[in-house]
């Protein structure tokens, strides 16, 4: 079962015992049962420490230019400093292909962290990105203690000094105070280097735990879709009127942190959330079960598979002739065939400033809009 599925429940074990030997298991039995069997598939819990060292290396060689950085402290038995052991703190790591690759990616990272459930308890810190066909790509990696301020900015350093350089980021992440005060102190994350904006779940989940109301949650993620500015600003002026509570709780947000209208130089890409992130933790849910080198080794396996697909997939598309990507293609037959439907006026001799009218729908009793347009300001 453990071989199948390093995730599966305690629960379901119990049940599985239960049908197939008419025998109850207590939880305890179970769970230890669970962890036995991961050692001899994985390897032993304790001796995985002593493992990823080496292991990492041997990485490092393998495929040259990826990272890791590896931190232990003083171990301390009995109040006395062993100098024949060291113990594990935190590691960070990254692969050589994925920093090349985010080159030629949208210019966001969304970072996310997430329990680990083996023996050893810690927190998988993960960066993720996204390409142009909509495709998930795992950035960087680290275990550490928890959602601390110290190794949050740690992460955040890493990334900048052996993942990226490139400037203008675009920084997803929710509301978590170790995460905004990292920001703050890690060099080479604040404006223009990097931007940093909120998940707009979270910002609702946060407004839900405070006013109890889930009606108005869902409506506090719609205004944050909002794309026209105008629309924008009558829906959270009819949301701010609820309550001098709520008034006072959403004015304590920078717009830009949280609404789509006001993403002024589009730096988000249309990305509210970091659901890429989440999406990265559901995909390595099982390894979060695993001793540790063994779940390195499984990162380091997915992006393997990764890279060999979208490599067979892109070589597929160029012999086919197509020379962009499928997701692209289709927004640009849908923006093709809604433009069929509108009336273009141009303003000045260079093609920059433009006046576009809907047609009006007189069954949905929408669009008759009139939009100015000027391209080389990229706004309306």
């Amino acid at each position: 079962m453990v071989r199948e599925d390093a995730s599966i429940s305690i629960s379901l074990i119990q049940e599985r015992i239960s049908g197939q030997f008419n025998y109850k298991v207590s939880y305890r039995k179970a769970w230890k049962a669970k962890q036995k069997a991961i050692e001899r598939v994985y390897g032993d819990w304790s001796h995985s420490y002593d493992l990823l060292p080496r292991w990492l290396d041997r990485m490092v060689e393998c495929c040259p230019g990826s990272v890791y950085k590896l931190e232990t402290t003083e171990y301390v038995s009995n109040n006395i400093v062993d100098p024949n052991f060291r113990q594990f703190r935190r590691v960070f790591w990254t692969f050589k292909p994925v920093c090349d690759a985010f080159n030629y990616t949208k210019p966001i990272i969304q970072i996310d962290g997430t329990f680990l459930y083996g023996k050893y308890r810690g927190t998988l810190l993960i960066a993720t990105t996204q390409d142009g066909n909509a495709r998930m790509l795992p950035l960087a990696f680290a275990i550490v203690e928890g959602e601390t301020l110290s190794d949050w900015s740690w992460f955040l350093s890493n990334i900048r000094r052996y993942v990226t350089r490139k400037q203008g980021i675009c920084l997803i992440s929710d509301r978590h105070q170790s995460i905004k005060s990292a920001v703050a102190n890690a060099q080479g994350w604040q404006p223009p280097q990097a931007y940093h904006v909120y998940c707009i779940r979270h910002i609702a989940s946060n407004f839900n735990h405070r006013f109890k109301n889930t009606k108005l949650k869902e409506e506090l993620i719609n205004i944050g879709y909002t794309t026209n500015k105008h629309k924008f600003e009558r829906r959270l002026e009819r949301f701010r009127e609820v309550s001098p509570e709520i008034c006072s709780w959403i004015d304590g947000i920078s717009l830009e942190k949280w609404a789509i209208a006001h993403d002024e130089e589009g730096r988000r890409y249309g990305h509210m959330t970091k659901n890429l992130s989440e999406a990265v933790n559901k995909v390595l849910k099982g390894a979060r079960n695993l001793p540790i080198t063994a779940l390195v080794k499984c990162t380091y396996a997915r992006l393997v598979e990764y890279f060999i697909q979208r490599l067979g997939q892109a070589n597929a598309d160029l012999a086919l002739g197509k020379h962009y990507y499928q997701k692209l293609m289709d927004a640009m037959e849908t923006n093709q065939a809604q433009a069929r439907s509108h009336f273009v006026r141009r303003y000045d001799y260079e093609c920059t400033r433009f006046e576009v009218e809907e047609i009006f729908n007189a069954v949905t009793q929408r669009g008759g809009k009139v939009f100015n347009v000027f391209l080389t300001e990229k706004k309306m």
